[in-house]
């Protein structure tokens, strides 16, 4: 799916399309247990966790928590079609359930991205929908930024910070050369 973007961030980005598939974007979402995925600590840098993981979507990711209920996610799956993703899980209620779709407007220092996510829920009680981006390039760009705000359709603006990513990012891909 391509998403409407404004010029100036689709040219910095190349054309950049998102696809929202099996984590989380938002708060607005639910959570339990995720099948075969591994999860193991690498590091940890300017706030972010760094975790290598196995299973389907194997590479490295970086989390932070965003609230003792929230945790956000990066990361880059360099599979044969590189691609990367930005998720949002919570341990709350959530307006969506697994496999559904909502509409999501995605706004990066003012430049807007729209898509649509789709629910599934995760390990250790944490449910979501993330957002697959397939080109990498967008996720580097996007941790040179400072403030992401997530808008579910329908619901809150979620704003995150994005201090430190551009060095956590750093971290992810040393990670991803161990792998």
């Amino acid at each position: 799916m391509s998403f409407v973007t404004n010029p100036e961030i689709e040219e910095r980005v190349m054309h950049t399309r998102m696809k929202i598939g099996a984590a989380a974007v938002f708060v607005a979402l639910a959570a339990t247990g995720a099948a075969a995925e591994t999860y193991k600590k690498y590091g940890s840098e300017a706030g972010w966790d760094i975790y290598a993981t196995g299973g389907a979507d194997s590479g490295c990711l970086m989390s932070r928590n965003l609230t003792p209920e929230t945790q956000f996610q990066m990361g880059i799956v360099p599979d044969a079609e590189a691609r990367g993703y930005i998720a949002l899980y919570t341990k709350e209620g959530t307006q969506i359930g697994t496999g559904e779709q909502i509409s999501v407007l995605f706004d990066i220092d003012g430049q807007q991205f729209t898509g649509e996510a789709t629910g599934r829920q995760m390990m250790d009680g944490y449910t979501g929908a993330f957002a697959w981006v397939d080109n990498p390039a967008f996720i580097y760009e996007l941790a040179k930024k400072k403030t992401l705000t997530i808008t579910p359709a329908g619901g809150e603006p979620i704003v995150l910070s994005l201090a430190g990513t551009d060095a956590a990012l750093k971290a992810l891909q040393a990670c991803q050369e161990k792998q």
